[in-house]
């Protein structure tokens, strides 16, 4: 009873919470109609070696990728009439769209000399067909908070294998999804 409690009260302040979030760190979307919400930052871990032989360093400019949930909130507002509200069909479409955006606005020079894209997801297999390197985090209690919000998301958007995820009792596994700027550019670019 008390575990229903919490959750109905972490989703009802989920707007606020995503508000404060994207205010705080400067998380903006692409555009109106993206599902891709970026931050501009500077790389905070240790260095990474991804697999096309870029290498992150602490200190180097990179774009941190997020779910826009204003679009995907609005995607089921308008579905809602089909008597469907769960997650918006087609989402990695429109990912890819996104990354194909932006792409386009990398190699225009907005974004200066970024060294690589990442964010922190559950949905890594599909990142993988995306491009993305995916890494393993490690457990610390940053980590385990992302984990708790993502969850919080996933449930509030009703994320179809979520719900079934949850029924195992298993937590939510979030991984770490990078992309070197040259992989972007290479596999979302004008050629793409």
């Amino acid at each position: 009873m008390a575990y229903l409690l919490l959750g109905a009260i972490i989703r009802a302040m989920l707007p606020v919470i995503n508000k404060v979030h994207a205010i705080a760190l400067g998380i903006k979307p692409l555009e109106r109609n993206s599902i891709i919400c970026v931050e501009i930052r500077r790389h905070r871990g240790c260095s990474i070696k991804l697999e096309d032989g870029c290498e992150v360093k602490p200190g180097d400019p990179v774009i941190k990728l997020h779910f826009n949930n204003a679009w995907i909130t609005e995607r089921r507002r308008s579905s809602s009439g089909s008597g469907r509200r769960g997650f918006p069909r087609g989402s990695v479409s429109y990912f890819k769209e996104g990354l194909q955006l932006l792409a386009r606005e990398v190699a225009d020079g907005k974004y200066g000399g970024i060294v690589a894209v990442y964010g922190w997801t559950a949905f890594h297999a599909h990142a993988g067909r995306l491009g993305f390197q995916v890494i393993d985090l490690p457990n610390t209690l940053r980590i385990k908070l992302a984990r708790l919000h993502i969850a919080a998301l996933m449930q509030s958007h009703h994320v179809p294998w979520f719900k079934r995820h949850i029924t195992s009792r298993k937590s939510v596994k979030v991984k770490a999804v990078w992309l070197s700027r040259a992989g972007l550019l290479r596999i979302h670019g004008s050629a793409s």
